[in-house]
């Protein structure tokens, strides 16, 4: 990729950068009059320095000409200001003008910084003429990423704000939180935290998706240990759940075991081993037919904020609130390996079959909690959790899911959202403008109606939601999104999102969905 630079190493500037140096330099031998011939020409030299002719082929607003324009503006606004208090200096107290133009280069510094590191992060993000034009006045995006990097008491305030809409009491937990931001919980029905949060005030946030619903608050006692800090936490060896805290919850709910060998037992006596490729077979249609998987809930992964919380758990779960699982048909598996392919779920039924009643404890706990354990994404809801698999555990859950068993143990992993969700993340915005129009408008009759809290304000067309609570996080995405998983949660939860005030009309599929929110 061709880097624009002159003859001596230095970057060059583009047109935006030559505009606004035009402009400084018009100021600067305006103010100039007066001075001497030889500090006048000094502005103007310094000045004209960054308005060297741009010979370069354009190619677009690539990331390093970005970073580039950047160290420009910051060149000639501290050079700008400098001039115009050598100026003013004998009429005036030059100080603050200097000083304001020191800072105000300090800021596209930091701009410039922080653009490095998204691209880092976010290569996938190409940058465009309206983020440029818009550097002196940072973009949205970038000023997320510098509050997130040093205002530690606007994040706090954020954080306070969204606890007030959970309306109903929650587990008495008993937490610590360390000045490298790991955190530890343990709820008093035995349930046990760990994870990592920016701040003390995260905590709740990062407790509450292991909440019975998206509707609790957790009663915490929280211990800090070591002093509170003056800036986010960013520790990057966070502490999690091991097999250890895995095998100590399959242990610990003997009721959830119980019934799930019940179930096992029963299939045993039902199915008769020479039809079980048969019965597999149908279950397997049945279940493709009357509950196909929701699509992979991605949406805080599509915001460019910062996580401020995450937290992990072992629970025993319910496989059908499991609502995607990497292998969108169940039963339907491409890998590989032979032995993990199509003949998986069929071998694998019958060997859970045949095994005697009086082994199948153990035959569970070393399937699922002895080996890697099936790791799943929460999404909280109003009613209970939904879930997604995320690295690990597809065949089993496909085959749990299949055989319809009422338990599964499971390895649990939580974020809190983000604070911030800009549309052009949440959508495809190849739709075009009425699709962003749309999107805005469903989150004004979410607020309106009481699903979402928090505010809406708008960049240009593009509307920007600041979000305090969600009780039905996936009604933040795009239509597909969430009548999918209405559709999904309506199925595992019956009449919870009725009682919300969204109609039963609305849930029967996307137009009736979009009818009402948009309509």
């Amino acid at each position: 990729m061709k880097t624009c630079a002159t003859k001596d190493g230095r970057p060059r500037p583009t047109h935006l950068a030559r505009r606004v140096t035009s402009i400084l330099l018009q100021f600067a031998v305006r103010r100039g009059r007066g001075q001497p011939p030889a500090e006048r020409a000094q502005i103007v030299r310094s000045l004209t320095a960054a308005q060297e002719s741009d010979t370069s082929a354009r190619e677009g607003y690539l990331w390093h000409q970005a970073t580039d324009e950047l160290f420009l503006w910051d060149q000639v606004v501290a050079a700008a200001g400098r001039h115009a208090a050598a100026a003013v200096e004998g009429h005036l107290d030059g100080d603050e003008l200097r000083d304001a133009a020191q800072q105000a280069a300090h800021r596209i510094t930091q701009a410039r910084d922080l653009l490095r590191e998204w691209h880092g992060e976010r290569a996938e993000y190409p940058l465009d003429e309206e983020l440029l034009a818009g550097v002196l006045r940072p973009a949205p995006s970038l000023l997320a990423r510098a509050r997130r990097r040093g205002d530690l008491q606007r994040l706090e305030a954020d954080l306070a704000r969204r606890p007030v809409h959970l309306d109903r009491p929650g587990g008495t937990w008993a937490a610590t939180w360390h000045s490298d931001g790991a955190l530890t919980a343990d709820r008093d029905d035995g349930l046990c935290v760990r994870g990592w949060s920016a701040t003390p005030d995260a905590a709740e946030q990062a407790l509450q998706s292991f909440e019975v619903t998206s509707r609790r608050r957790p009663q915490i006692t929280l211990t800090l240990h070591g002093e509170r800090p003056e800036a986010p936490a960013t520790g990057s060896d966070p502490p999690g759940i091991y097999q250890v805290d895995v095998l100590r919850a399959f242990d610990a709910d003997r009721a959830a075991l119980d019934a799930t060998v019940a179930a096992i037992t029963q299939l045993q006596r039902a199915w008769p081993e020479h039809e079980i490729g048969d019965r597999v077979r149908a279950a397997t249609t049945q279940l493709q037919t009357g509950a196909p998987q929701a699509p992979y809930f991605n949406l805080y992964n599509r915001q460019r904020e910062h996580d401020w919380a995450f937290s992990e758990s072992a629970a025993w779960v319910r496989p059908d609130a499991i609502v995607h699982a990497i292998d969108e048909v169940w039963g339907d598996f491409d890998r590989s390996e032979a032995s993990r392919g199509p003949s998986w779920i069929p071998r694998a039924a019958r060997e859970l079959l045949t095994t005697k009643p009086e082994q199948l404890a153990a035959f569970l706990r070393h399937h699922l909690a002895e080996n890697p354990p099936i790791f799943l994404g929460v999404i909280n809801g109003p009613a209970g959790p939904l879930y997604n698999v995320s690295t690990g555990g597809a065949h089993r859950t496909h085959l749990f899911r299949i055989l319809s068993l009422p338990w599964m143990i499971a390895k649990l992993y939580a974020r809190i959202p983000p604070r911030r969700f800009d549309v052009a993340s949440v959508i495809d915005t190849s739709k075009g403008m009425t699709e962003v129009e749309r999107v805005g408008r469903g989150w004004h009759t979410l607020l309106e109606r009481g699903l979402l809290h928090g505010r809406i304000r708008y960049e240009g067309a593009f509307a920007v939601l600041d979000l305090d609570h969600a009780l039905a996080p996936w009604l933040l995405g795009d239509a597909a999104l969430a009548s999918a998983y209405n559709t999904a949660y309506e199925r595992v939860y019956p009449g919870a999102l009725t009682e919300l005030g969204i109609p039963a009309t609305a849930l029967t599929g996307r137009k009736a969905w979009e009818q009402w929110l948009y309509g």
